[in-house]
């Protein structure tokens, strides 16, 4: 058993061929996650141009009132009104109903990847996805019910692709290149997210809001053939890896990762509290992710008043911070872990909690509760929660694949699989405060119970996370040793009685030997003795006298 080389230094650019294969695959993952947030997110703000704005319960005059603001962003919308008359209530059904079908696919599809190959696993998912995509506006034609079992089905396809991508990471990811791959590969939603909402838009406006489901379901069919055609599950499964390359990945993560994937240990594994310290903050970082992702559109078409124009941007420039955000921070921890500045365990402590993608979003948010008319402070502290989070790709996010390399796709789905219940609870809550009642009061209820989770999952994952490799990561390996060791002494065992079987026989054979041959020689000396006897008195019939043999005669 080799651990991880953390001291292995990638090789030259041209010695890998000029465009490493690693960041083929990285590149092409983070293109998925554009798709996969697009597919996602799309109704977040395609619902403002589904909805009829007379069943919104919109307290618009009670915030132009509070705040004075005008109607003239509002009234910029030229777009055909929508056509459902659905509340706030069921508009967070719609939404939030994703993740009733996402929640159960997360620990089968980190199991799947390991076992079967995240390339699969990815790839047909995302099929699925796109094509649940395509038929959404038939669905919601046919009514709010049929529109969400939809949306169910697109969150059991969706529910594989981050678990299975963890999965991936173990067997591309050197652990000094890690955060800076995981960042990039994850800053796909941020991008999607980014993309999604003014394509939209404009769709909408060029268009109707079905042709938003209709384009993005086919770009997302293009990316899978992409996908299939390109990426490979390992190092040493791709075609085109150079051996440099494949030399560097295989030194740098060592086998730490086994060959065969072995069972999980899940007794021990739940039973591990860094484990559960990832949990938590999965569980508390969704909360207030999927509050603002979900509902962010929301909160700037009724209470912001922006029109959907405006309401994209607005709603998506915060994603763009959160890009950059966690490259800053993935590009500077990896540098500091290379120079041994950091250890792991600190780096993903303080990514994930001191300041930065936990505490410093719940900060923001209690502040955005005291500027609720300024709409240009409340976008920037918007803009600052929602971009501190990019620091959670360094920190509990990529956590699994230090504590368990062979089972980082299991562990990230059970635990995604927990973050998903805040993905449906979440936009219910909203729903539940704000139905009827679209005031800043009821919106600020949303953000300091936001601001409290997000508190107290950072103080949690900072006394319990760990940024070693766990001993139950190994537990295959010691009962395979133990089993092997065992198997070695029996055969030792075996051997020496037969050895010592094979010398009892010698020995007895010789033995019988030895006794023939004493036995052999008494007879001989009998018929010697017998014959003597016969001899010892011969008469001679020359000389008439007798002959006796002197060997017989007594003295």
């Amino acid at each position: 058993m080799t651990t991880p080389n953390l001291t292995a230094k990638p090789p030259s650019l041209k010695a890998q061929g000029y465009l490493p294969k690693r960041y083929v695959v990285a590149f092409m993952s983070f293109l998925g996650f554009v798709v996969n947030y697009m597919l996602r997110v799309n109704i977040n703000l395609t619902i403002v141009a589904m909805v009829k704005t007379s069943n919104s319960s919109n307290s618009s005059d009670s915030v132009q009132e509070v705040c004075g603001f005008d109607d003239e962003t509002s009234s910029g919308d030229d777009f055909e009104e929508g056509e459902f008359e659905w509340n706030e209530w069921t508009q967070g059904l719609i939404t939030g109903s994703f993740f009733w079908g996402y929640l159960w696919t997360q620990i089968p599809g980190g199991r799947l990847a390991e076992v079967v190959g995240a390339r699969k696993v990815m790839g047909v998912a995302m099929t699925f996805a796109s094509l649940f995509t395509l038929v959404v506006p038939v669905a919601a034609n046919a009514g709010y019910l049929p529109l969400i079992i939809v949306r169910v089905l697109l969150g059991l396809a969706e529910g594989a692709t981050f678990p299975c991508n963890h999965a991936l990471l173990s067997s591309w990811a050197p652990p000094h290149e890690r955060s800076i791959l995981a960042a990039t590969i994850y800053a796909g939603s941020q991008a999607g997210t980014i993309v999604a909402y003014p394509m939209a838009a404009a769709i909408i406006k060029a268009m109707r809001w079905e042709a938003v489901f209709y384009i993005q379901g086919c770009i997302g069919l293009v990316w899978c053939a992409a996908w299939f055609f390109i990426v490979a599950d390992s190092p040493s499964t791709h075609k085109t890896i150079s051996k440099v390359e494949l030399e560097y990945i295989v030194s740098a993560i060592g086998d730490a990762k086994d060959k065969k994937p072995p069972p999980v240990p899940v007794k021990a594994a739940l039973t591990s509290l860094p484990f559960w310290a990832i949990l938590v903050a999965n569980v508390g970082n969704n909360w207030g992710f999927f509050t603002l992702l979900t509902d962010l559109p929301m909160y700037m078409n009724n209470m912001l008043m922006q029109d959907i124009s405006s309401n994209a941007l607005l709603s998506g420039l915060p994603y763009l911070g959160m890009w950059i955000f966690s490259v800053v921070v993935s590009v500077s921890g990896d540098k500091m872990l290379q120079a041994n500045i950091l250890t792991t365990q600190t780096f993903r402590k303080i990514a994930n909690s001191i300041g930065k993608s936990h505490l410093g979003p719940a900060v923001a948010l209690l502040i955005l509760t005291f500027v609720e008319c300024n709409r240009e402070a409340t976008i920037a502290f918007l803009f600052i929660a929602v971009s501190l989070q990019g620091a959670l790709y360094s920190g509990f996010s990529v956590n699994h694949v230090d504590i368990s390399p062979n089972f980082a796709g299991t562990l990230y789905g059970i635990t995604n699989a927990f973050g998903t219940f805040p993905g449906w609870l979440a936009p219910l809550t909203v729903g539940a405060l704000t139905n009827g009642k679209q005031t800043f009061q009821q919106w600020r209820k949303v953000f300091y119970i936001a601001a409290a989770i997000f508190t107290v999952d950072a103080v949690f994952f900072i006394i319990f996370a760990s940024g070693e490799v766990q001993d139950w990561n190994y537990v295959y390996d010691d009962r395979q040793n133990k089993q092997h060791q065992q198997d070695t002494e029996s055969g030792q065992e075996k051997k020496e009685v037969g050895k010592e079987n094979e010398r009892d026989t010698t020995k007895k054979k010789d033995t019988e030997g030895e006794t023939t041959k004493g036995k052999k020689g008494e007879v001989n000396d009998i018929e010697g003795e017998t014959n003597s006897k016969r001899s010892g008195s011969v008469v001679s019939t020359s000389t008439n006298q007798s002959y006796t043999n002197p060997a017989f005669t007594s003295d």
